[in-house]
């Protein structure tokens, strides 16, 4: 039989459009689903691209929030010590953004306490020194998931301390009440003063050949050289700021840290907040021995514990304090109604020691290291800040008019420099009684561990002039300091550029740089500036 070969094909056609049909509908299928994929995904990232914006408008706002908190500070540098919140602030240009911010509590505080430093500054660790808030940013309207898109900042502020340096002064001029002059006579810096202004008996005296200042060192004013003194670490850069330069002499600076563009650092003003924190108080004249993480008061042959939050304060009596220091042949026997600390010891566990009137070192105050003049090691820092003078006691018994001392050998006939004050016999005997033997007498290389702050006068050794060298040593050594000091005025420890008492071997304590003592004050001015910002993840 014939078989015709297009009936074939024909054929084999008719049977291949089934196939076909189904190729075609699972084409189109496909390309269904890759279209819905698609339309999913476009979708998907527009969400997600509308989320983003508006996860970072919301960022933005909390950045805003925490540049109106630095705002703030710019114009009232006290402005933290409020407690400060703001809530549901419009950014400026964008009505629809806003922004909350509060001032977060210290470690060991539970809320932030208007007036309390403690419950705002951070004391403890890497932290100290510095405080934090929160801003929080919202766009209205928004939705982030479920819920209306916010972000948070938290800021962590710093300011300048004066633990950041081994030395600090205001202005490099004797203490004008050491002269029995009125601060406001003195109250010029050195641009100043060489224009004419203040009184002309403001006086004015060197850093000397031996002197070592081995950190950090700032001062607001120019500093007088004579000799070589040196200034910072061999090996470091250390910040050596000394705002209107130097004169009359050519210091030795380690490294190149050498400014005049300095931060204006002045001291807090009163420590009165800090008096009334303390955990423990004593009124009148008081003395301590420090012995370990415990103390002996007032010779009573027993110890008590250091305060519970690490601040020790001495207040003066109800009938106030009428005893008007001078470094001249001060007594140590009429100031039984003053805010007066004589401290010395040995402490394993931080202390803040604050006197409402002088603290007075009249032995060597160590830590673990440094008992014989080392570096301290270990986690104790000690602080002494005192309302007016930080004082290294140095008694002077004058039997005759000679000035012949039973302690010291000779001191000068005239202090020079001293305001005219002179080495007698009828002023000295006044104070060498009882208490000052009681007290002990001249210490020789004296060491101290420890932060020094004079909110309002300065950090000096009483009758600094006595004795006089005629070969230009000192005749008590050097006074070995492992810490930091900052005071409004110079204090003196020595006389004159040809010797007299001590000369200085003040080390920075770097440990500072991390620790510092409870509740330690920090300057009066300058700005906060913004250590960090973190942002929590988003949600």
């Amino acid at each position: 039989m014939h078989v015709n070969p297009s009936h074939h094909l024909r054929r084999a056609a008719r049977d291949e459009r089934g196939f076909a049909m189904i190729l075609a509908i699972l084409v189109l299928f496909i390309c269904g689903v890759l279209v819905t994929a698609t339309v999913v995904a476009t979708t998907d990232d527009v969400t997600q691209t509308h989320t983003y914006a508006n996860q970072q408008r919301a960022y933005d706002a909390a950045l805003a929030g925490v540049a109106a908190y630095r705002n703030q500070l710019s114009q009232n540098t006290e402005y933290w010590h409020e407690c400060p919140s703001e809530t549901s602030v419009s950014v400026p240009g964008a009505s629809e953004e806003t922004y909350t911010y509060k001032t977060l509590p210290a470690t060991g505080h539970s809320t932030c306490e208007k007036g309390v430093l403690s419950s705002v500054i951070e004391s403890n660790d890497s932290a100290s020194g510095t405080f934090r808030i929160e801003s929080t940013g919202t766009v209205t309207g928004s939705k982030c998931g479920s819920h209306t898109c916010s972000r948070s900042v938290v800021a962590t502020f710093h300011h300048p301390s004066f633990l950041d340096y081994v030395f600090v002064s205001n202005y490099e001029l004797a203490d004008p009440a050491t002269v029995k002059l009125a601060a406001s006579e003195c109250e010029y810096y050195y641009d100043e003063r060489e224009k004419g202004k203040g009184n002309a008996k403001c006086e004015d005296f060197p850093w000397i050949n031996g002197d070592a200042l081995k950190g950090p060192f700032h001062t607001n004013d120019a500093s007088e050289i004579s000799g070589t003194p040196v200034f910072g670490r061999e090996g470091h850069n250390d910040p050596i700021e000394m705002d209107e330069g130097y004169y009359d002499g050519t210091p030795k600076i380690n490294g190149n840290g050498y400014t005049t563009k300095g931060a204006v650092l002045l001291p807090p003003t009163a420590n009165a907040e800090l008096i009334k924190e303390a955990g423990t108080k004593y009124q009148g004249r008081t003395r301590v021995v420090l012995k370990g993480e415990s103390m002996e008061i007032n010779h009573s042959g027993t110890t008590v514990a250091f305060p519970s939050n690490g601040v020790l304060a001495i207040e003066n009596k109800s009938g106030g304090c009428h005893v008007t220091y001078t470094p001249f042949f001060p007594s140590y026997a009429t100031d039984t109604e003053c805010g007066d600390v004589y401290v010395k010891g040995e402490y394993t566990k931080s202390l803040t020691i604050i006197a409402e009137n002088d603290v007075i070192i009249n032995g060597n105050i160590t830590t673990t290291g440094g008992a014989t003049g080392g570096e301290p090691t270990g986690t104790a820092v000690l602080g002494l800040i005192a309302d007016k003078y930080v004082r290294l006691y140095h008694p002077v018994h004058v039997p005759s008019e000679d000035c012949e001392s039973e302690i010291t050998g000779k001191c000068k006939t005239e202090a020079t420099g001293g305001g005219g004050y002179s080495c007698n016999a009828e002023d000295s005997k006044e104070s060498y009684n009882s208490v000052t033997k009681e007290l002990g007498g001249a210490l020789e290389n004296p060491i101290i561990d420890a932060a020094i702050l004079s909110t309002k006068n300065s950090w000096g050794v009483d009758n600094f002039a006595c004795p006089d060298s005629a070969t230009g040593n000192p005749a008590l050594g050097e006074i070995k300091i492992w810490g930091s000091i900052a005071e409004d005025w110079r204090g003196r420890v020595t006389c004159c550029a040809a010797g007299g008492d001590y000369l200085k071997d003040y080390k920075w304590d770097s440990r500072l740089e991390n620790l510092q003592p409870p509740d330690f004050l920090p300057p009066a001015t300058t700005s906060w500036k913004i250590e960090r910002e973190t942002a929590p993840p988003e949600t």
